[in-house]
């Protein structure tokens, strides 16, 4: 997987366009990429972006390469008629050669901040029945925070059972910052102090938050079933290389 996470967990939060009334004809117009969580794979070729859309197909990543650089963007189209009730994936697209040294790059000219899945942790341990998400699907959990764009950062979602029985979802992000965990219950994480939150009678997901010095990790349970504490902390002791 490569796979998802929610996010608005997995990104900024959803920057969806609003027509309410589309125009008579089919509009077709590519946009800036930056501040939308980014993946990089880990032999370089391919390009992940995770995003929410409205009134609109689902948008393309567009890549255009060069000896020095890369730069993407997205191209939107926009059929005719009313608002259509849009989504959110993962979208991807595939360079020519590895991106190298090269300089990553929004159209505009802004640094398009990715993360590299090379320093990407993964769980050893799942807790029964739960499953990778499948391509291109983001795990969406209400009351996650949005993924940080202005540094790198990555999620990736499980769902307990798969489609179209799924019943819970677990989501892992990783930021490439040094964070003090949130009031909650005091556990530690191979060694790092770590905290629990704990849902409220909304149903917030329960999470699991801690940084090792340069990351900093959160493994959230969504509602209803959610993990307990002694499985979160049994996902987030097996995360590694």
């Amino acid at each position: 997987m490569t796979a998802v996470a929610a996010i608005a967990v997995l990104g900024g939060g959803f920057a969806i366009t609003t027509w309410i009334n589309r125009g008579p004809e089919t509009k077709v117009y590519e946009g800036p990429a930056a501040g939308y969580p980014l993946l990089v794979s880990s032999d370089g070729r391919t390009l992940t972006l995770s995003i929410g859309w409205g009134c609109e197909k689902q948008p393309e990543l567009v890549v255009r390469e060069s000896a020095n650089a890369v730069k993407i963007s997205l191209r939107h189209t926009v059929p005719p008629g009313f608002c259509d009730p849009g989504g959110y994936g993962q979208i991807t697209t595939h360079l020519s050669k590895p991106l190298g040294s090269r300089t990553l790059s929004d159209a505009t000219g802004k640094p398009a901040i990715h993360f590299d899945e090379r320093n990407l942790l993964r769980p050893a341990y799942l807790p029964e029945n739960y499953y990778a998400a499948p391509a291109g699907k983001m795990v969406y959990l209400p009351g996650v925070a949005p993924l940080s764009t202005d540094t790198p950062a990555w999620a990736i979602g499980y769902t307990l059972g798969t489609e179209p029985n799924v019943q819970g979802y677990l989501i892992i992000s990783q930021t490439l910052r040094n964070s003090a965990p949130p009031d909650g219950r005091a556990v530690t994480v191979k060694g790092h102090p770590a905290t629990i939150t704990h849902p409220d009678s909304n149903g917030d997901p329960r999470s699991l938050t801690w940084s090792d010095g340069t990351y900093t990790f959160v493994v959230a349970t969504g509602a209803p079933p959610r993990l307990s504490d002694e499985e979160l902390i049994h996902v987030a002791e097996s995360l590694g290389g």
